[in-house]
């Protein structure tokens, strides 16, 4: 019975097969209608951040490469590397303007102390503009705008000395007080002198005056001693110009022997020692005023040298012009004030020619040799 089973399974297989391996397809049929188009679907939203907005900034177009180059050969870049440390020095009072922490609380609580900051960085790209705020071009706007307010209104000998830029020539909105921010002198605490008074002061630090941030006070004619009847008021006069339109307008800065200077490396002075003023001569060319700017450096840097010399004659100041310490009278220290904040301005009249000239014979009438 069992073999009968096996014979009558294998037969119906070997059917099957055969009729499987006989089917043919036949030809394809005439080809369907097409179906009804989908709906449009919703737009995304961008990607978390604004990420989807980077290539507004992050392009094929080199003008962000070129700021970034430009900015790397910048005294503010290469110096503000090195002198970091100060972020974490003398309490905290010099962290502003030596590192981009203390820049940026500096800004935040409106004030002129930047803090102590033991893992300081230094300087960069977003130290000045907010970068990465918004993710747009708008993040090239700068993070500080407003009037300063000076540091030196600290002690009770300047009060209400404030300066803004706005409105200036090239700068409408301001930015150069992103600069004047840093570049403005520190008070002296009790060593502040006031030639409106007799009397004398024990100064026992080589450092004393106006330390070396003067651009911002020289430009706008404020923080030194004029006079005696009100000797550090306000002299009424300040820089036509801004800082960007001298110092960030595009001069050279290619080349294999080229000189990074103007744009966002910000130097005018040559490695001859001598200052670029292209930016500035065009635009008095422009404006239908020329200017001798070399012999407005020339002469204000003569009337120094002679405040100087009286400076030296009474053993106030080493040939370099070092601080003396010891016990001065207030007009003595005014003069020497005066003296150092053209020094540390460096642009001997460029800056502001009236103030300049100003503080210079103020400080010789101090001393009595201004005859």
């Amino acid at each position: 019975m069992k073999e009968l089973k096996k014979c009558i399974y294998l037969v119906l297989v070997a059917m099957a097969t055969l009729t499987i391996s006989c089917t043919k397809e036949g030809p394809a049929g005439p080809p369907g209608t097409d179906g009804t188009d989908g709906i449009d679907g919703t737009n995304g939203t961008d990607g978390a951040n604004g990420n989807s907005t980077c290539m507004e900034c992050h392009n094929d177009d080199t003008d962000l490469k070129l700021k970034v180059n430009q900015f790397t050969h910048s005294t503010h870049f290469i110096g503000g590397a090195e002198h970091t440390g100060y972020a974490n020095y003398a309490g905290g009072s010099c962290s502003m303007c030596h590192s981009h922490d203390g820049f940026k609380a500096a800004v935040a609580d409106n004030t002129n102390f930047g803090g102590l900051h033991p893992e300081a960085t230094p300087m960069s790209c977003y130290t000045c503009h907010k970068i990465h705020d918004t993710y747009t071009a708008e993040d090239y706007d700068l993070h500080y705008k407003s009037e300063v307010d000076f540091l030196l209104n600290n002690n009770d000998v300047f009060t209400d000395l404030v300066v803004d830029a706005t409105n200036q020539y090239s700068d409408p909105n301001g930015l150069s007080n992103t600069c004047i921010k840093c570049h403005q002198p520190r008070e002296r605490g009790d060593d502040q002198p006031d030639p409106s008074i007799d009397g004398t002061l024990t100064v026992s630090s080589g450092h004393f005056g106006p330390h070396y941030g003067a651009q911002g006070a020289i430009f706008g004619g404020v923080g030194g001693y004029i006079g005696t009847e009100d000797p550090t008021a306000p002299s009424g006069t300040m820089g036509h110009h801004s800082c960007k339109s001298c110092h960030m307008s595009f001069v050279a800065s290619t080349g294999n022997y080229g000189e990074y200077l103007g744009g966002h490396a910000m130097g005018l002075r040559k490695s001859d020692d001598t200052v670029e003023f292209g930016a500035c001569n065009t635009c008095h060319s422009d404006r239908g005023a020329s200017i001798d700017l070399e012999g407005i450096m020339a002469s204000t840097k003569a009337l120094h040298q002679l405040l100087h010399d009286d400076l030296l004659a009474i053993e106030m100041i080493d040939a370099e012009g070092h601080f003396m310490p010891g016990e001065w009278t207030h007009q003595q220290l005014a003069a020497f004030w005066n003296y150092s904040l053209v020094k540390n301005d460096h642009s001997y009249g460029i800056h502001n020619q009236e103030y300049s000239e100003a503080l210079i014979t103020a400080g010789r009438a101090y001393l009595g040799t201004n005859n």
